[in-house]
């Protein structure tokens, strides 16, 4: 190879990104925001700076990366939740990068986005918080609570750098981590006759009035355990509320089956008791899903152990 054919592999080899890092953090501060406005006030920097960085990425990249909707403000397209999710990969791991200029043993130092569940995030979050915050106030958290299904959109689309989900209908572009089993319980009014047992049956409930937590991929779920057992649950009741599915059977409408039951005590309104479902197929974990398509930064790492501490002491039962 002549020197002048080496020299040119070296220099397209080495050039410089179009892209800053800078322009990332604009990009992705209006993403979470869906505001201009409002990321220049999270970043303190002037609105036309956002709005400049976004056009000088739209222009080099040849994509619409948000759209105006009335209602919401600023929404990304399918072009943008791409990039949202290599940006805040890009990001973090650059935030790696400057904590090797630290001296002595390695500190977690950045911003992570977590996405918890509705019926455990009330539990779950405050308990990861103090457990961050005493291992690591490095690291900052920003927290949101929603289904599962949004939990997983928001995932892919770069909303969340981690999601705290149960392990039913991942798909295959997700890695988990297991953080605790999760074993689906009937839950029952303290006076209900099932309540003296040791354990319940998908028969035992046959006939039984059932409250049924009418969310989408937990709703599917408990049914899909009669079915598979050729069996018909008799739903009186549906909620998409999990404290008003808890609380219409501890005032004894019916029961319920739950992965997640915390002790109720409500003045006058009865109380509540779980029983393990005895006759259960493959019982159901909590996990930590990321992206498989990113390398996890040792950040990830960090937290995930403080996670895996405050998820032991998440009481899941009520007896």
């Amino acid at each position: 190879m002549s020197p002048d054919k080496y020299q040119d592999k070296i220099e397209v080899g080495e050039t410089v990104p179009k892209l800053s890092l800078r322009q990332l953090t604009y990009f992705l501060a209006t993403a979470n925001n869906e505001s201009v406005l409002r990321a220049a006030e999270t970043l303190n920097v002037s609105s036309a700076s956002i709005s400049t960085a976004i056009a000088q990425m739209e222009e080099f990249l040849q994509v619409q990366l948000f759209i105006r909707r009335h209602a919401r403000g600023l929404v990304l397209t399918s072009a943008g939740q791409d990039l949202a999710a290599h940006a805040r990969n890009i990001l973090l791991h650059a935030r790696e990068i400057e904590s090797v200029a630290q001296r002595g043993p390695y500190k977690a130092v950045g911003r992570l986005n977590i996405g918890c569940l509705t019926s455990i995030a009330p539990y779950l979050i405050p308990l990861i918080l103090k457990e961050v915050a005493e291992k690591h106030p490095e690291i900052q958290l920003r927290w949101r609570e929603d289904k599962h299904e949004a939990l997983l959109d928001a995932l892919h689309g770069g909303g969340f750098d981690l999601i705290i989900v149960y392990d039913y209908d991942i798909p295959t572009t997700v890695h988990v981590a297991p953080l605790r089993p999760m074993p689906v319980q009937v839950v029952l009014p303290l006076s209900h006759p099932l309540a003296e047992s040791q354990t319940c049956s998908l028969q035992d409930l046959v006939g039984q009035p059932m409250v049924l937590l009418d969310q989408p991929r937990t709703r599917d779920y408990f049914l899909s355990l009669f079915g598979s057992k050729g069996l018909n649950p008799t739903v009186a009741h549906k909620s998409e509320s999990f404290e008003m599915v808890r609380s219409l059977v501890a005032n004894g409408f019916g029961y319920t089956l739950l992965n997640f039951v915390p002790p109720y005590n409500v003045n006058g309104h009865g109380r509540l008791v779980s029983r393990p479902l005895a006759d259960l197929d493959r019982p159901q974990n909590l996990v930590l899903g990321r992206l498989y398509r990113f390398r996890a930064p040792r950040l990830v790492d960090e937290l995930f152990k403080s996670i895996s501490a405050a998820v032991q002491n998440l009481p899941i039962s009520a007896t």
